[in-house]
């Protein structure tokens, strides 16, 4: 009777684990990649240096022998990666119906012209402080205010924490300019890995829950799929330089202990929509492009988002750059390929908010 009871116990967490947490079979959408570019002779040296960066923060953490404060010498190491930033943008604390932000106003900012930042970090380190870098950049080629959401973190809070954050943000944004006086114009929401996801995530949730969608999405190195099933969360596991070491040790796990896992961590199903965007609606999305590497571990998760939207009739790009480094846009910004990829972001802004429109800046009175 006792072994009874146990196979019962195993069969139904087994079935459980492929039927629930798992989320549909995506294999379908594994293939086709709209633009590959080639790396740059630059890119390595900026990778060398990063790597020993990470290499340190890593012995660093792991030195202290205690998970508390390995943690916060990863988030110390996050909230510095900006701090050589050179800029004569304005940032300035807000807190949005309770979720704390940070605006970053560039001279050339135009009334009425928002982004929504969801900076990335695994969802359980990064801060608008440490992703400053992507902020500002995002807010001179938009010629935009960017409110950078400083959304609660793992442990500390479970996944849907996050998603809650995001979406209050958003709504929020949506009556609030920086001088409090401007309607609304052009919204953008962009967001990096961890951020990405929650930028994708409101894509389609802006949809039904409301009274507008973005004019466009854009997501570096975005995660889409928290149940990691994904061909490429085991076969770049060795090449991606940043993800390797921690999310590659999960992507050895069977499948079924994954989904287990992401449903006690995450405190939350992992094949949810809002938490894994590549499960949801993606028809009718605002124009949308989605940046990954060839390297990385998420690239999987990349390819069948775009591909799945596109099926459902949206218009989503992927381009995809050779051998870099995950979230490269914003380790290696200043060198070559993450140059040439900021360009091809201020190419798809330019598309979705017409050039002339992007001529007259905002008045330095007005900020």
């Amino acid at each position: 009777m006792t072994w009874i009871i146990l196979f019962a116990v195993l069969l139904t967490l087994w079935l459980v684990a492929v039927f629930v947490l798992s989320g549909q079979d995506m294999r379908n959408f594994d293939s086709a990649v709209d633009d590959v570019f080639e790396n740059h002779p630059e890119d390595e040296q900026a990778v060398k240096s990063l790597v020993t960066v990470l290499k340190d923060t890593r012995a660093k953490a792991s030195g202290t022998r205690s998970i508390k404060k390995a943690l916060g010498v990863v988030r110390e190491f996050a909230d510095n990666i900006s701090a050589d930033l050179e800029t004569d943008s304005e940032f300035k604390q807000v807190t949005c119906d309770g979720v704390k932000a940070e605006w970053t106003i560039p001279q050339n900012c135009r009334p009425g012209r928002r982004i929504l930042f969801l900076h990335g970090g695994a969802f359980i380190f990064g801060s608008p402080l440490g992703h400053r870098k992507m902020s500002d950049q995002l807010a001179k080629l938009a010629q935009a205010a960017v409110l950078s959401v400083d959304y609660r973190l793992m442990p500390e809070h479970g996944r849907k924490a996050s998603i809650i954050d995001a979406q209050i943000a958003y709504q929020w944004l949506l009556q609030h300019d920086v001088d409090g006086v401007h309607a609304l114009d052009t919204l953008l929401v962009a967001g990096d890995s961890a951020g990405g996801n929650l930028a994708l995530m409101l894509a389609s949730w802006s949809k039904t829950h409301t009274k507008r969608q973005p004019d466009a999405v854009i997501a570096f190195s975005p995660s889409t799929d928290m149940t990691m099933m994904s061909p490429t969360i085991k076969s770049n596991r060795l090449t991606d330089l940043m993800l390797g070491e921690g999310l590659g040790l999960l992507s050895r796990l069977p499948a079924v202990a994954r989904a287990w896992i992401g449903l006690v961590t995450l405190r939350m199903n992992p094949a949810n929509p809002l938490a894994s965007p590549v499960f949801g609606d993606l028809s009718s999305l605002p124009p949308t492009l989605i940046h990954a590497s060839s390297n990385e571990m998420l690239l999987g998760e990349a390819i069948r988002y775009a591909n799945r939207a596109k099926a459902m009739g949206s218009d989503v790009t992927l381009q995809v750059w050779k051998d870099q480094i995950h979230d490269w846009h914003l380790f290696n910004l200043g060198y070559g390929s993450a140059n040439h990829a900021w360009r091809e972001v201020e190419k798809f802004i330019h598309q979705v908010v017409p050039v002339a429109a992007l001529e007259a800046p905002k008045s330095a009175s007005n900020h």
